[in-house]
């Protein structure tokens, strides 16, 4: 999921360009968390924000977004937009 050799500045750079950082703060462990392989516990929007942030941590030089804000809301999404802007710079990316 992501890059296993990004360092945690990246990771948290890569949450709180996908909105994600605040959220994940409050975890028990926070960004130690450990969360299972479906993210039960977390809801939709917070499993697609914790994806947006992987995607941005791995860094690909091609995208492709399926209904990547579907679960979230309006607002949140402006802002997760804002951060996606960022992502989106410099490669190929296909949004469905």
């Amino acid at each position: 999921y992501g890059r296993l050799d990004a360092t945690d500045e990246e990771c948290i750079a890569a949450a709180k360009l996908a909105n994600a950082d605040s959220f994940i703060r409050m975890l028990p462990k926070g960004y130690q968390t450990i969360l299972s392989g479906d993210g039960s516990g977390l809801s939709q929007g917070q499993r697609q924000l914790i994806s947006i942030a992987r995607a941005a941590v791995a860094d690909p030089p091609v995208m492709i977004l399926d209904e990547a804000t579907s679960s979230i809301d309006t607002r949140t999404e402006a802002l997760v937009q804002r951060g996606m802007d960022s992502i989106m710079r410099g490669r190929t990316v296909f949004v469905i």
